[in-house]
């Protein structure tokens, strides 16, 4: 019955490995050395520099690789009303659209690509310094989120690339 029960453990873990799944967080790295970044805000600009940097990629304005950010957009909206018809639950949409160029041809190594992530929190009227606070963290949870997401697309953008 053990034999059984360790075999099964086994299989079940090759599974879910195979499958592509990742822990959040957990991101692939680019095959490239170095990669400079064009027009993102400063949080998300912050954030990626930071991780990318951690994981090897340098960046700075003489990459022959530039991550264009095209836009970010935020959208905030009451998805929840009280029984007084305040809000009681706010979502928050991040929207960022990107795509990469290649610096000495102008080329785009990817088609501009739109990514987007939602998160919904509980708004306390009557708190509303502490709903704030929890809306802030929110917002920088999604930051967050959103450079683990790019970061995993442009790395597999960016197999099979030559590295200077």
């Amino acid at each position: 019955m053990k034999v059984i029960a360790a075999i099964t453990t086994v299989l079940l873990t090759l599974l879910v490995s195979a499958c592509g799944w990742q822990l959040r967080g957990e991101t692939s790295v680019p095959s490239m050395e170095s990669l400079s970044l064009m027009g993102a805000s400063t949080e998300l600009k912050y954030s990626l520099e930071d991780e990318l940097e951690n994981q090897g990629v340098l960046v700075h304005n003489e990459s022959p690789y530039q991550l264009i950010i095209d836009d970010e957009e935020w959208m905030r909206r009451t998805s929840a009303v009280d029984n007084q018809g305040r809000q009681a639950e706010i979502e928050l949409r991040y929207t960022l659209y990107w795509h990469l160029r290649d610096v000495k041809t102008g080329a785009l190594l990817t088609t501009p690509k739109r990514m987007m992530a939602l998160r919904s929190l509980p708004w306390y009227p009557e708190n509303a310094t502490a709903s704030s606070d929890e809306e802030q963290l929110v917002r920088d949870d999604l930051y967050e989120d959103m450079t683990f997401r790019l970061i995993n697309q442009i790395a597999a953008a960016s197999k099979g690339w030559e590295t200077y």
